[in-house]
């Protein structure tokens, strides 16, 4: 039975990526910072997909941490075929002339150096089945920038450059590495946006909708599998086509 990790995966996109691949017929291993939010989702994956589903605290912070919850999984699943880093720290309203050390780390320390541990244990169990894909989760603010994201977008930037030495150096064990570049993703988050909010959101984009966890899904399936079993170092983007406007898509009519 094949089998994938997928952090930060009680809610929202993580928790769409686990349906889509429980859905599959794979055996889903999950992670959140909290035991309560996983048994909960352990839960609900496991009566609703009838697979095997196992919840883990982890700390991405912690590279201890994050080598324990590795080797056991590696024990309960019997290896490791798709590994999803999604767990993330938004870093929101971080001025750049302001920032600590102590806001550094808290982004930086989650978001760049735990993946990069994380994609290493997961890249050592991958390597003794001479197969496996890393797909990480990154976002436009990787490419395109704005006020009070310098963290997150440093971080989702280093993201992007990972995942293409991770294509170089593993693919000789049969590892492929590829990452989504994710534009607005509908999360728990919009419900309390009002309809205008929405409405003023949706104009800055040319397709004029934001994304569901579902359409990530779909994408991270797609990279995790061997439907695209000759793809390596690429970036997938789907973020309703914010990052090709020059200048915004409504010309400032709204």
């Amino acid at each position: 039975m094949s089998s994938v990790f997928i952090t930060g995966a009680t809610k929202n996109t993580g928790l769409c990526i686990a349906e889509k691949f429980a859905s599959e017929g794979y055996d889903v291993a999950i992670s959140s910072r909290t035991e309560k939010e996983l048994k909960r989702a352990v839960s609900y994956l496991s009566d609703k997909y009838k697979v095997k589903v196992k919840g883990y605290t982890l700390q991405l912070d912690s590279v201890s941490d994050i080598k324990n919850v590795f080797a056991k999984i590696e024990a309960d699943f019997g290896g490791l075929d798709v590994f999803v880093p999604n767990a993330a720290n938004l870093g929101v309203d971080y001025d750049m002339l302001t920032v600590t050390e102590e806001d550094y780390d808290a982004v930086i320390d989650v978001n760049l150096k735990g993946t990069y541990f994380c994609c290493q244990q997961a890249a050592l169990i991958m390597k003794k089945q001479n197969k496996g894909s890393i797909v990480i989760i990154s976002s436009i603010h990787s490419k395109e920038c704005i006020w009070g994201r310098s963290l997150y977008t440093a971080s989702k930037g280093g993201l992007n450059a990972l995942m293409r030495s991770m294509a170089i150096e593993l693919g000789p064990f049969g590892i492929r590495a590829n990452c989504i570049i994710a534009g607005a993703i509908r999360t728990d988050r919009w419900d309390n946006f009002t309809p205008e909010q929405i409405a003023k959101r949706r104009a800055n984009w040319p397709v004029g909708l934001e994304s569901t966890g579902e359409d990530i899904a779909n994408g991270v399936y797609y990279l995790g599998t061997d439907l695209s079993k000759t793809v390596t170092g690429t970036e997938l983007t789907i973020d309703s086509g914010l990052l090709i406007c020059l200048l915004p898509f409504n010309g400032g009519k709204h």
